[in-house]
């Protein structure tokens, strides 16, 4: 199987991105990518761990699409000193792109299914959240995946944002020295060598990272009860941007499980930040594509995400 990779742009322009498809037609859904702060669409193609490669090697048409504001992508123009309003406003916008990738896609896949890491993460949790709102979507959602996002920052990672300069865009480096490093043996090669690969990252958009220390906090549970599809759910043992512990990933499942079918929800042993991207990275990306797998054959059979189930009947 060839895979076919390239540039893409929606929405009139507003949003860019890349596309890696299977150059035969599969009956898998589709895969839409959203990254995390600071980074791009390419951060899902690093040569050598591209996630949307991989995941079209097994039959996925996978799309990673830059967030407002990054990439090629149309910034939102928000108030940089705002700290809610502007992940919603992501994926409002998002949600027209997804709708027009799903043209391409709507008699041959059984739906989509999203992934978003950190930031992405939590703009993939108001995606999902506004999808079940819809009393008609324009595009099927069977199952959302999110990475490097909790609910509880720590008190050193609020600190940091709120001293970055009033700027529109903040150089990642300037939370460096205040946040803890995680352990350096939990970090792939490529990941400690990121920043000198063309393209992957970019200064962050200063009101998200005000946004996911103040109005995250604040909204996340009323976003994830409102979610209805199946979600599968991973924040990095060692991740110090979040408090990572068992009785907060708990909290967090259980919110979901107000109306989610399905929830598969743990801490992730042996990753810090940016689970993809980690010395056991590619563990993650297989855990997913087999969400994704599962998400794909319950839509012929509910019963796998908890839908309808009835006890076996009695032998006769």
């Amino acid at each position: 199987m060839k895979i076919l990779s390239s540039d893409i742009t929606l929405s009139g322009g507003r949003t860019t991105g890349l596309a890696a498809l299977p150059d035969e037609t599969t009956d898998q859904p589709v895969l839409v990518f959203l990254h995390g702060g600071g980074a791009t669409a390419r951060s899902f193609d690093i040569p050598g761990h591209s996630q949307i490669l991989r995941a079209a090697r097994n039959g996925f048409p996978a799309y990673a699409l830059d967030r407002p504001g990054y990439g090629g992508s149309e910034p939102l123009s928000l108030p940089a000193g705002s700290d809610t309003g502007v992940l919603r406003a992501a994926a409002e916008r998002l949600d027209q792109a997804v709708t027009e990738l799903w043209q391409r896609h709507a008699t041959t896949a059984p739906g989509v299914v999203v992934i978003g890491c950190s930031i992405g993460g939590a703009v993939g949790t108001h995606l999902a959240a506004l999808w079940s709102a819809q009393e008609r979507p324009g595009w099927p959602l069977l199952g959302l995946a999110v990475a490097d996002i909790g609910q509880l920052p720590p008190e050193n990672v609020v600190d940091a944002w709120h001293s970055t300069p009033a700027e529109e865009r903040v150089d990642m480096s300037v939370l460096q020295g205040r946040i803890t490093a995680p352990p350096r043996w939990a970090l792939a090669p490529h990941q400690i060598g990121m920043h000198s690969l063309p393209g992957i990252l970019e200064p962050v958009v200063r009101a998200e990272g005000l946004e996911i220390v103040g109005g995250w906090p604040r909204e996340w549970q009323r976003l994830a009860s409102r979610i209805t599809v199946p979600v599968h759910y991973r924040l990095g043992e060692f991740d110090t941007l979040w408090a990572a512990r068992p009785d907060l990933v708990a909290e967090f499942a259980d919110t979901l499980r107000t109306r989610s079918p399905y929830v598969d929800a743990a801490l992730f042993p042996g990753s810090a930040h940016g689970i993809a991207d980690s010395v056991v990275g590619r563990e993650y990306c297989l855990q997913v594509l087999g969400f994704a797998e599962r998400c794909a054959a319950a839509v012929s059979t509910p019963q796998l995400l908890g839908l309808n189930r009835q006890p076996d009947a009695e032998p006769a």
